[in-house]
């Protein structure tokens, strides 16, 4: 579960805007009880020293291919010969797994365009994961199980940040709860590697968010 030294960190301040070119790279030197001495994180090439106390969302990959996210924050430097910066040690209850074809489903309420050749609406989402999402909608709507959709999904992060996810994916399961609604379970079948890791960005915070209520 947790990082071992010299395993590499891939991490992003939660300030930035969740884009791919924000992320910063660095590898961990030393693990001390409560923290993690880790090498000037490097983004585009070029190190960064980010301000005291800024919070970072990170995760590591193991050989099998799980990833392991957590929350971080800064918490000083250490100019030795190789400069290091202190970043906080999670709890282990604060570390999350996503194996590589599983993904952490949260209840999430966020707004996404669904669309097909039959129809073009707008909804809100009851869950949402890196692999699918499901929403409720109209039975007017017609939608049925094996059709082929396309979308974009709207998530605001913590940081204040805002992103489109275009997504495209297969209707696998439709309910029908009884009132003239259905719950609609769609999977993901053609995402950009990149926009799924956006997904899978806020379904962590919004897991943290429910175990520090």
């Amino acid at each position: 579960m947790y990082p071992k030294t010299n395993d590499m960190l891939f991490m992003q301040p939660v300030s930035m805007e969740a884009k791919p070119e924000n992320e910063h790279r660095s590898r961990i030197s030393e693990i001390e009880e409560n923290s993690l001495l880790i090498e000037l994180p490097i983004r585009a090439g070029r190190m960064s020293r980010m301000r005291l106390g800024e919070e970072l969302s990170v995760y590591h990959v193991t050989e099998d291919g799980v990833k392991y996210y957590f929350t971080s924050h800064v918490l000083g430097y250490q100019d030795d010969a190789i400069p290091l910066m202190r970043i906080s040690k999670p709890l282990p209850e604060d570390i999350s797994k996503v194996q590589r074809r599983h993904y952490l489903r949260v209840p999430a309420q966020v707004e996404i365009a669904v669309k097909s050749p039959e129809f073009h609406f707008t909804a809100v989402t009851s869950d949402l994961s890196g692999g699918g999402l499901s929403f409720t909608t109209g039975a007017s709507h017609h939608v049925q199980e094996q059709m082929q959709v396309n979308g974009w999904i709207l998530l605001a992060y913590k940081s204040g940040s805002i992103d489109h996810v275009p997504f495209s994916g297969e209707v696998i399961r439709v309910k029908e709860p009884g009132t003239g609604r259905n719950t609609i379970s769609v999977q993901f079948t053609g995402i950009v590697d990149t926009e799924r890791q956006k997904v899978i960005r806020y379904c962590f915070e919004r897991q943290l968010d429910f175990r520090n209520r």
